[in-house]
């Protein structure tokens, strides 16, 4: 189990199937992400929750790519810029920043996902749309 104080430290993950190559991805804070936003950092967001969920309410700029989709869609994923991923809480978005870590790409995970985020970035869906359906 990780412990918050590892927000914003890089983490090393030893990767046995890859002669020990060490794999760099970030654990960074919802406030953290919001500094990289407010200076133009070039990122590529990740919202890997269900279509639902992000329909409901996402943090701006956010691409919808579901866990169970993200294998047949890393195509989608530009390998010149920082991958930062989110889920619901935090453990989907680990394994995948690890797994794409493991593919060559720079990636960040957002500690505690999307429920513990409280940053200027959050887009909720409009009323209009909820009540008048798609």
């Amino acid at each position: 189990e990780m412990s918050a104080s590892l927000v914003g430290s890089e983490m090393c993950i030893r990767d046995r199937n890859k002669d020990r190559r060490m794999l760099m991805w970030d654990l960074i804070s919802g406030a953290q992400l919001d500094e990289y936003l407010n200076q133009g950092k070039p990122l590529f967001l990740v919202d890997m929750r269900d279509e639902r969920a992000y329909r409901r309410a996402h943090i701006r700029g956010a691409v919808n790519i579901p866990y169970g989709e993200l294998r047949d869609r890393v195509w989608e994923l530009p390998q010149d810029r920082l991958i930062v991923l989110y889920c619901y809480h935090g453990p989907n978005s680990m394994r995948a920043a690890r797994w794409l870590a493991s593919l060559g790409y720079e990636t960040a995970d957002v500690y505690g996902g999307i429920q513990a985020y409280r940053g200027a970035y959050l887009e909720w869906e409009s009323v209009d749309k909820s009540m008048g359906g798609e």
